[in-house]
């Protein structure tokens, strides 16, 4: 795919090749994140594909007049404005949220440190809500349009298995009580 997108300088050979190099790193790191989620998602063995995009990106930073933070930071920002796109669709908002929360518990799953676990719980509770809220969504959605998403995913489900009824209980049973005669 053929990359327009404008690279600043003032026009001088020296600061177009810069700027040049420092979108290239950034177009680099950029492919990195990505190999790197897809290693992480298949598994040890798919590897190699990421350690060809960390070879590109040192490749790349290593260049003349590359500024680190300034292409991680362009990296960065790539990345995350192709994983959520900014819509007008409030279920497009919905999904970009989940992701957020999946991409958050992910983080905090992998972290070490003495407060992870209770970052993980608090992003596992965010997860929840966000995918109860992607659900909800979808449903209003399909309601709109005179269905049900919800209803179309239970029938997937095999029916519930009948509720058994509770265990009667055995033995004798207690004399009614009957109202004793009045004495006059």
């Amino acid at each position: 795919m053929v990359d327009l997108r404008v690279i600043e300088g003032s026009g001088s050979p020296e600061e177009r090749r810069a700027a040049y190099a420092e979108a290239m790193a950034a177009d680099a790191f950029s492919g990195l994140a990505i190999e790197i989620l897809r290693a992480v998602a298949r598994g040890p063995d798919n590897a190699y594909r990421t350690s060809v995009a960390l070879q590109a990106l040192y490749e790349r930073l290593a260049a003349a007049d590359v500024h680190l933070h300034a292409s991680i930071h362009e990296g960065v920002r790539d990345v995350h404005e192709r994983l959520m796109p900014i819509g007008r669709d409030p279920y497009d908002a919905e999904l970009r949220w989940l992701l957020q929360c999946a991409l958050r518990l992910a983080a905090e799953m992998l972290a070490t440190d003495g407060f992870a676990k209770g970052r993980a719980s608090q992003r596992q509770d965010d997860f929840r809500r966000a995918l109860e809220s992607y659900l909800i969504e979808k449903e209003g959605s399909s309601r709109r349009g005179g269905g049900s998403y919800l209803s179309g995913l239970l029938r997937q489900l095999a029916p519930l298995p009948p509720t058994p009824s509770p265990p009667r209980v055995s033995g004798k049973r207690k004399p009614k009580k009957t109202a004793k005669p009045a004495r006059t």
